[in-house]
């Protein structure tokens, strides 16, 4: 079983997707560039709104909305929609969920962009949680963010949305509200020194290595 959230950076030669979840409409979420490259006609594909999977998708065969709170099935995997939303910036209530994804008794939570909120800490029995730690306006708190997680106790967190200290800085193509550039959305920060702030729980953390380019659509 192969899942795709919010594929907007690929590896090399991608593996086709048997699910894609979408969890909001900004470029550094949802581009059909990259959801073409990994879907096959067999690829089941969910999202927020339809409007997010017509603009993500070349056809609407095998797709689903997933609103908050409700709970649907697809190629065996039940998805549920989780609020995500910060009190400032671009990522408003209503706008974009979070997915609580579980299959072969695993209970995966994906955050989408969010603030810390009363729903992510009320979340229970977490296998891996994989949350985004920051944006480029500072309404993802990176502390709070850590709190939250502390509150939810999951067994394995992985830290998402940001950019590697040593990336090089970003390129802007026609203007910044259209270049499709992840790191233009991201700030930089040192996820390793988050690993030390999670000493003395049972939570382990898990630093993600980048293997896709940037500014490389298929």
């Amino acid at each position: 079983m192969i899942i795709y959230t919010d594929p907007v950076m690929l590896d090399e030669n991608p593996s086709k997707a048997d699910l894609i979840l979408i969890t909001h409409h900004h470029v550094d979420h949802c581009l059909p560039e990259f959801v073409s490259a990994i879907r096959t006609e067999k690829t089941k594909m969910a999202a927020f709104y339809d409007s997010y999977i017509k603009h993500c998708a070349q056809d609407i065969k095998a797709v689903r909305t997933v609103k908050i709170g409700q709970t649907i099935e697809l190629s065996g995997v039940k998805i549920t929609g989780i609020e995500a939303y910060a009190k400032k910036g671009f990522h408003m209530k209503g706008e974009g969920c979070g997915f609580l994804i579980e299959l072969k008794e695993q209970r995966i939570y994906f955050s989408g962009d969010t603030a810390k909120t009363k729903e992510m800490e009320d979340l229970k029995n977490i296998d891996a949680a994989i949350v985004s730690i920051c944006d480029n306006i500072y309404a993802i708190d990176t502390n709070e963010i850590i709190e939250a997680i502390k509150e939810m106790k999951p067994k394995l967190f992985i830290p998402v949305h940001f950019t590697p200290v040593d990336a090089p800085e970003p390129m802007l193509e026609k203007g910044a509200l259209s270049t499709k550039d992840p790191r233009f959305f991201t700030r930089k920060e040192d996820v390793n020194k988050l690993i030390p702030l999670f000493d003395g729980t049972e939570i382990q953390v898990a630093v993600l290595r980048k293997l896709g380019e940037y500014n490389k659509l298929p």
